[in-house]
């Protein structure tokens, strides 16, 4: 199972603060106090925006050994095992502009290559008043066709949110790509945004904490 954060910082701290504050301090504090049955735990925070006004500030993956145990996780996370962990978002996070949502990942094209020059996300909402799981399949049968053979990145996942209860998920898919070098991604999330989808897109960087 895996899920998506999309956090935010506190508007009081530059963007550059809050990616030290996490890596530095808030991951490793994670590990050590939270993440038993999660399997793999990556940041990837926000360099440049390329397209679109991101209301958030590093996409954090979590990918966890089954349903349980990222159900456990969150219970753990009210309780007093996680009072360290609440007290330091409070520090660096603007934490009601948080949100968090499971997805199914597809390796597109090749292997992840953390030496690219060029890593990226794209997070895209579909238009308004259009079924989720058919928008999210004509994205996978025409954008990312058209991703792949115009840009060519070396590596492609695809994550299809997932929708559990009332909760509609802030965005349908997140496209990440590894690429030698940015061959017009902006020009392809506005062609993307053109049909009415919120589109936003931005270059980032990537850390992963060892479990």
């Amino acid at each position: 199972m895996k899920t998506l954060a999309l956090i935010a910082r506190r508007p009081d701290i530059t963007r550059g603060d809050f990616r030290d504050h996490y890596e530095e301090i808030h991951a490793p504090l994670a590990v050590r106090t939270l993440l038993e049955g999660t399997t793999r735990y990556v940041r990837h925070h926000l360099r440049e925006e390329l397209f679109g006004r991101p209301a958030f500030d590093v996409v954090t993956a979590f990918w966890y050994r089954d349903a349980a145990a990222a159900a456990e996780i969150l219970r753990r996370t009210e309780t007093p095992a996680g009072d360290a962990i609440r007290r330091d978002e409070l520090t660096f996070m603007d934490k009601p502009a948080n949100t968090f949502f499971a997805v199914t990942e597809r390796v597109v094209r090749g292997g992840e290559d953390r030496a690219a020059p060029l890593a990226a996300i794209a997070l895209v909402r579909r238009p308004a008043g259009t079924e989720a799981a058919r928008f999210a399949e004509s994205y996978e049968n025409r954008e990312l066709p058209r991703l792949l053979a115009v840009r060519a990145p070396a590596w492609c996942l695809q994550n299809r949110a997932l929708r559990f209860g009332l909760d509609d998920p802030a965005f349908d898919v997140v496209t990440q790509v590894h690429a030698a070098a940015d061959a017009g991604l902006a020009q392809w999330a506005k062609e993307l945004a053109a049909s009415g989808a919120r589109v936003v897109l931005a270059t980032v960087t990537e850390h992963e904490s060892a479990l």
